[in-house]
């Protein structure tokens, strides 16, 4: 039963009212030592009000037990990484002790180890149990074979991104049943939202990028028999059943664990990389396939952001989400995969075009691109003659009767791949794609800045939790360097 969460008002009261009631080692703490002055002021931008419908909701209003405030839960945990701490129990044993964690907490009677641990399972509608059983082998690795050097895993096909294309090309409103929505919106709500009010995420020309990293867990996938199990043939336990193997193309192995990806905004005037999407899926997961998920999912839940491009490496490089995006009025910035052919002419099937699918004229000259029909999502060429690029041409005049000269239009839905706004690799696709660098540096942050891997975390829904908590604290850092900028 919950009859009250503290308002953000309440909290900076209470802050005021009781930094004099600290000792005074406490308060030199505070005002001296950089990791608590720096988190003291980050907590007091942290708003919860937005999310108090979400926590209500979590919660029954006239029957059980009194609930304890679940904002303090969610603030013990922003503390808890923004001190770097990786486990919850050393975290829990350092609150009930320290007074000045009380303090940025918010409460001087803190929660217990164990009530860290029920509040996840509640926000991550999660009832984990090392109870369940399952056969021998649940993870057998023996037919994954040893990749080449350099060499992805290819495991989807086009029917697959076929059917996320159908699944999510009008809207993800029916995929917020999935368990990991509540926490989603919280760091929706918490962090990317104030950042885009903050003016540090843009609202015109928004560019964001998206990648996956691996999380290896510290679990073994070969799980302990039980001797006196119901049933002989089950008989095996597994301390991280949620997970799988998938291959780590940068270590060039196989590992045991998931996938965290992210869809990242990189501000180049403060220089500060803002993850505005963050999910974990298995290590089997291919990014083709997460990256359909993720961008749906990322426009239904936060709607007022309206990326103008995106930016993929070659493993998104599948013909249906190009589609998808456009027909958002999304221009991607995707890589191609050349792995299977680099020699291949994507172009040659169709009649009129060179090897860069630009339009040759019927006296062989490469027409000159003449801007972009934003309409009727078509681009324009012209006459090379007319533009100046031939000094003569036999048939002026007798091609077209056009004093303008003769005009191709090549439209996007011939292919969404091959054609578009952008043409791909030229000098403003380029610039474009190197803000993709983005995403690789939030995993850094995540995995190790932050220390998720140092975490030792084998439940997926707990790895999913942090990493937004995570997320969070990200956006706090970025909230902190912009207020010093403008100091």
């Amino acid at each position: 039963m919950l009859k009250h969460i503290q308002s953000f008002a309440s909290y900076i009261d209470f802050l005021n009212n009781h930094f004099c009631d600290l000792s005074v080692d406490n308060r030199y703490r505070i005002k001296k030592i950089k990791s608590f002055k720096s988190a003291y002021y980050k907590l007091r931008r942290l708003n919860t009000d937005p999310i108090r419908p979400i926590l209500f909701s979590l919660y029954a209003i006239n029957a059980g037990r009194p609930a304890i405030d679940p904002v303090i839960f969610i603030r013990s945990f922003v503390l808890m990484k923004l001190l770097k701490y990786v486990s919850i129990d050393a975290w829990c044993t350092d609150l009930k002790h320290d007074q000045l964690l009380q303090f940025l907490v918010g409460t001087f009677d803190p929660p217990s180890v164990a009530s860290h641990h029920d509040f996840i399972n509640r926000i991550m509608n999660d009832n984990p149990s090392l109870k369940s059983l399952f056969p021998k082998g649940r993870f057998s690795k023996k037919n994954h074979a040893i990749m080449k050097k350099n060499e992805k895993w290819e495991n989807y096909t086009d029917e697959d991104t076929h059917s996320l294309y159908l699944k999510y090309k009008n809207g993800a409103e029916f995929d917020r049943y999935r368990d990991t929505y509540t926490i989603e919106r919280i760091f929706n709500l918490l962090a990317v939202q104030p950042s885009f009010q903050k003016g540090i995420i843009a609202k015109d020309s928004m560019n964001i990028s998206g990648d996956g990293t691996c999380l290896h867990i510290h679990a073994s996938p070969y799980g302990n028999k039980v001797e006196d199990a119901p049933i002989a043939d089950i008989n095996y336990r597994y301390s991280a059943p949620d997970a799988n193997w998938g291959w780590d193309s940068d270590l060039e192995q196989w590992y045991f664990g998931f996938t965290i990806y992210n869809l990242t905004y990189h501000n180049k005037i403060l220089k500060i990389d803002l993850p505005l999407y963050l999910t974990l899926g298995y290590a089997s997961d291919h990014d083709a396939l997460t990256s359909f998920t993720a961008t749906a999912r990322l426009l239904d839940i936060a709607p007022n952001l309206k990326p103008n491009f995106m930016c993929f490496d070659s493993a998104m490089d599948a013909a249906y989400f190009h589609q998808f995006l456009r027909e958002k009025d999304i221009i991607p910035i995707i890589d191609w995969n050349k792995r299977n052919n680099p020699k291949f002419n994507p172009y040659a099937k169709y009649e009129g075009l060179n090897e860069n699918g630009i339009p040759v004229c019927s006296q062989g000259h490469v027409m000159v691109r003449d801007g972009y029909d934003n309409s009727k999502k078509a681009t324009k060429y012209r006459c090379p003659f007319i533009t100046g690029k031939i000094d003569s041409c036999p048939l002026f005049g007798k091609c077209t009767k056009s004093n303008y000269g003769r005009v191709v239009k090549v439209y996007d839905k011939t292919n969404y791949k091959l054609f578009g706004p952008v043409p791909y690799h030229s000098d403003k696709w380029k610039e474009m794609y190197k803000n993709r660098t983005s995403t690789e540096r939030i995993n850094n942050r995540i995995l190790n800045d932050y220390g998720l891997h140092k975490m030792h975390i084998r439940n997926r829904s707990k790895n999913v939790f942090f990493t937004l908590i995570i997320g969070i604290c990200i956006h706090l850092d970025a909230w902190d360097k912009l207020e010093k900028s403008t100091e």
